[in-house]
């Protein structure tokens, strides 16, 4: 980390620490899928008052935790002890840590407060409500002896309506994507058809446009609608919709066209902090 671990301490929220909780939180939640990016004042708001996604700051600044050297934040993490759903435990629901050497140690330090502040408060469990596809505090969690409950990969329900839009909103993430990949050079035209809905992508690098369907793209790409979410959402790989029928792929090489529709569209782990839960 640049810095003696040792001299790591942990202290619990002050007004003013979420400028920097806000960089830390979107810094670690920024290669996951689903969390929205937040500014210091909506981060702040998040726990303002006591409620079924999370606690309040204003009232309890212990269910903050952050752990610093003398000179910067490294890891926070977030603590209802009085959680709606469980009674009689305390809920560990968000843990970012910066992305160093030496973070895992962060992690079980965290957790491992959070199980002593628990119990300092009467309760006899420590649940642990983090993503399940945040390998690093997954494995902390069942390093400490926290058990997994059946996951049954909960409900996703979406409905993709306007696919041209969603597109056209994505081509950040398309461009950026593309850039990363091997095929960034390729240029072409990709044919979208989901049911009634349609587009098409125009690969120009660096940049990707989105507009109408074309005679005769370079690749066809068919979706089924139910599967549109699944494939735009990053919830199931290219590959795997595939081999399932969900989509259908016309292209004069078909290896390279799952290739680079498997660059625009890679599965990305899930991440959805309980304070944003709906």
């Amino acid at each position: 980390m640049g810095e003696d671990t040792r001299d790591v301490r942990i202290r619990s929220f002050r007004e003013g620490d979420e400028q920097v909780l806000c960089r830390l939180f979107n810094d670690y939640v920024s290669d996951f899928f689903g969390p929205i990016r937040l500014s210091p004042h909506a981060w702040r708001n998040q726990f303002r008052r006591q409620s079924w996604t999370g606690p309040s700051l204003t009232d309890d600044r212990d269910c903050c935790r952050i752990a610093e050297t003398s000179s910067r934040a490294l890891a926070y993490a977030i603590t209802d002890y009085q959680p709606m759903d469980l009674d009689g435990g305390a809920v560990l629901q968000e843990l970012c840590t910066t992305r160093e050497d030496g973070a895992e140690d962060l992690v079980h330090a965290l957790i491992a407060d959070a199980e002593n502040r628990a119990l300092e408060r009467g309760k006899f469990c420590l649940a642990v409500y983090l993503s399940p596809e945040d390998g690093g505090t997954a494995a902390a969690a069942e390093a400490r002896g926290c058990e997994r409950e059946m996951d049954e990969g909960g409900v996703f329900m979406g409905a993709v309506t306007n696919l041209a839009g969603l597109l056209s909103e994505m081509r950040p993430a398309l461009c950026s994507r593309l850039r990363a990949d091997s095929l960034s050079e390729w240029r072409g035209t990709i044919n979208v058809v989901s049911g009634r809905q349609s587009a098409c992508l125009e690969l120009r690098p660096p940049r990707v446009n989105v507009g109408p369907t074309v005679e005769s793209a370079d690749i066809e790409l068919a979706v089924r609608p139910e599967a549109l979410p699944l494939l735009l959402f990053a919830r199931e790989p290219v590959g795997e919709l595939y081999g399932q029928d969900m989509i259908s792929v016309s292209a004069r090489d078909v290896g390279e066209a799952l290739h680079l529709l498997d660059v625009l569209f890679p599965r990305v782990p899930l991440f959805l902090p309980r304070a944003q839960w709906w």
